[in-house]
Formats: structure tokens, sequence, C-alpha cells
């Protein structure tokens, strides 16, 4: 896997109240043989230290995985409801994902990620933006 530098940028609207995240990290890339594999250990700044995330990127979807402190499995797909369940040390919660705009642009040394989408659970609904982009580091063979 390539060493890269990624930068997100998140937001979180629900009803009135926006919640915006910005982190630049380390993490890594790779390309499958069906797609690309992008990979991340999420921090305190996000909120869910001890967590590593994993992005999937096949044709047009995106497979978001987290694992550790969280776990949790969501698909992106156009034109389809995905539903999940989010999971915490507080307990677990069912969603349901409904992407209205995944776009990525990757190449073997850099590359963007943006998706909009509505997420449900119980009586919560927000909609969500999250823009990512990345650059492989010198020397990055690893």
């Amino acid at each position: 896997m390539r060493r890269i530098m990624i930068t997100i940028k998140g937001t979180q609207s629900e009803g009135d109240n926006n919640e915006l995240i910005e982190f630049v990290t380390e993490g890594r890339f790779c390309r499958l043989s069906d797609g690309y594999l992008l990979e991340y250990e999420e921090s305190a700044l996000t909120g869910i230290n001890g967590c590593t995330t994993k992005l999937t990127l096949k044709n047009d979807s995106v497979i978001l995985q987290r694992s550790g402190s969280i776990d949790t499995h969501m698909v992106f797909s156009p034109g389809s409801v995905f539903s999940g369940f989010y999971s915490t040390p507080g307990g677990t919660m069912n969603l349901s994902v409904y992407p209205l705009r995944i776009e990525s642009r990757l190449g073997e040394d850099d590359g963007s990620l943006n998706l909009e989408y509505e997420m449900t659970s119980g009586e919560m609904f927000t909609q969500n933006k999250l823009s990512l982009s990345f650059k492989q580091m010198k020397d990055s063979k690893s």
C-alpha cells in the first residue's frame, strides 16, 4: 500500500444545526483488482479515536467500513437505500443511508471523493457532505 496524505472535510446538518469537521491525516491507498482501497486511522479530533476507516471504491459505489471503538458498514450506491447499523461502546443504532451524489477521481498518485447523502436513524434525519482528497507521500512505498 502507498502512504498518502488525506484531507477530509465533512458537514452534517440536522434542522438548523450544522456541524463541520476538517482535518488532515496520513493514510494508505492501493489499487484492487476491481477498484481502490483507501484507509486511515481516526483520531480524537474526529471524536472516534481508536477506529480504522476503510473506503472501498468500486465502479460508482463506495463502501465505508469502520472498526475498533466504532463498528459500522455502509454502502453508498446510486439510487439505493442502504440499511445498516452503527455500533459504539454506548450501544447500537440502526440507520439508513440514501446517497444523493457520488463523485470520484482516482489516480495512482492522487485523487478525490465527494459524497452527499441523507441519513436517518429513528426520528433523526441528517444531510451530510464528505469531501476527501489525497496525494501520495514521497518515498511512500510500504
